[in-house]
């Protein structure tokens, strides 16, 4: 194998996130093996260890890496729907389901990490975790500022918007979801379902 250039080797550590993450998308489980990863880069597995003290140390850096890909998009869609928080709902929330249904390892490593992944600590606590849930907490605040959901706590809601769309796209995933749409669509329901249940809090519906 031809030894990294040196402007490769300072950027190792990124580019081993991205090969895994690339790899993680051929396979069903984490058990991607270092020697695979390193050959991707274009190093030796003992090099990767002066990134990562070990494979979990490596997978925790691609889980972060998910919730920040995830928030980048969701950023996005949030900026350009600034002035319609329902269709920035609408929307953020299809983004979420089409990354996970492109990314399904991935998105299992990130809310359903291995122990020596994430021992401690749920998903969203992360720095990179909660700022996904805090762009639903921010998509609710404005929705109320238009007089939707009032008297609610824009925490508590959002969380649970969360929590429906995440069990939607879980049960989808495993194709459990019920009824005979695909498993995609079946996702998609639960958010339209959602939707018109914050679009009926309007003061005119009321």
């Amino acid at each position: 194998m031809p030894r990294p250039k040196k402007e490769d080797a300072l950027d190792i550590s990124r580019r081993a996130v991205e090969e895994t993450i690339r790899l993680l998308g051929t396979r069903d489980d984490f058990d991607v093996p270092l020697a695979a990863v390193a050959e991707a880069v274009g190093c030796t597995p003992p090099a990767l260890y002066g990134h990562f003290r070990n494979k979990d140390g490596l997978l925790r850096a691609v889980h972060d890496a998910g919730f920040r890909r995830l928030y980048e998009e969701k950023l996005a869609l949030s900026k350009r729907l600034r002035s319609d928080p329902l269709a920035y709902l609408r929307e953020g929330s299809r983004a979420y389901v089409q990354f996970a249904f492109n990314n399904p390892t991935l998105y299992r490593l990130m809310f359903s990490p291995p122990p020596g992944v994430a021992a401690d600590q749920d998903p969203l606590s992360s720095d990179a975790g909660a700022s996904v849930l805090e762009l639903a907490v921010k998509a609710i605040k404005a929705c109320q500022k238009q007089g939707f959901l009032p008297g609610m706590d824009p925490n508590r809601y959002a969380f649970t918007y969360w929590a429906a769309v995440h069990g939607a796209v879980t049960l989808a995933l495993q194709n459990r979801a019920p009824g005979d749409e695909a498993r995609f669509d079946a996702a998609l329901v639960v958010i339209d379902t959602l939707l018109e249940i914050i679009a009926a809090t309007a003061p005119d519906r009321r």
